[in-house]
């Protein structure tokens, strides 16, 4: 793993990926080919976002965009069996948000869903926006799994509506809880982690997230900004998994 990740160069990402397919780009990886000053002929890597990596050529290049040719499958990483899903409120400095999204997808979250909250400052974002950071910081950290991250949904809904056979579920907030997230769980099981907005998630959000399931969970003594309890989790979550 570690020498095929050693030569991998000019990394491209396109969801048609398939030995022998000759596919388009987006206009977002057309331009990186573009500013690689990249020629027809010339030698790249792509992946499929869902574990797949391949060699690649340039098939074309024009003003519209790019096409490349699709070579062997070199790797197929499978998705991990222990997932995590954070619910993040979204920061109402966008730029905190981007972060989060980038260090989670570096460190290897699969999910994000922005929550919007009784005391959230921003209730309206573009995923698309979101996903351009993700797939950049996949691209980085040699991920081949791009972290799905789903539009933004009321508290309230969202825990109602997540799935009864995923557990344990979480619930971050500042106070004084007598266990860590570290030790609420196992090693190997996917979990979902709920993050609060800047002003901390309203008395009737924490009843109504623990009446769905949602365990009450510290991430340290020190208080800490959204964004970076969102990543502290994401830490936590991959060093327990760690083998």
């Amino acid at each position: 793993m570690a020498d095929i990740y050693f030569h991998i160069m000019n990394l491209v990402y396109t969801p048609h990926a398939s030995p022998g397919a000759i596919t388009e780009l987006d206009d977002n990886e057309s331009h990186h080919l573009q500013v690689l000053r990249m020629k027809v002929g010339e030698d790249l890597h792509a992946f499929d976002g869902v574990g797949g990596l391949y060699t690649a050529t340039v098939h074309s290049m024009t003003k519209k965009g790019a096409i490349i040719a699709i070579g062997d499958l070199l790797r197929r990483d499978l998705a991990p069996a222990a997932r995590l899903h954070i619910a993040i409120a979204p920061t109402k400095n966008m730029d905190r948000l981007e972060w989060f999204v980038e260090k989670a997808t570096e460190i290897g979250v699969q999910q994000i869903t922005p929550i919007i909250c009784r005391r959230s400052e921003r209730r309206e974002l573009r995923v698309d926006r979101l996903e351009k950071v993700a797939l950049s910081a996949a691209k980085q950290s040699l991920h081949l799994h791009l972290p799905a991250i789903h539009e933004p949904v009321a508290l309230d809904r969202f825990v109602k509506e997540v799935p009864s056979d995923i557990s344990p579920k979480f619930i971050g907030y500042c106070e004084e809880h007598t266990h860590h997230l570290r030790d609420s769980f196992p090693a190997g099981e996917s979990i979902i982690v709920m993050i609060g907005p800047e002003g901390d998630f309203t008395g009737e959000e924490i009843a109504a997230a623990r009446l769905a399931g949602f365990m009450p969970v510290s991430l340290g003594t020190s208080r800490l900004r959204t964004e970076t309890a969102g990543v502290m989790s994401a830490a936590i979550f991959d060093l327990k998994n760690v083998k």
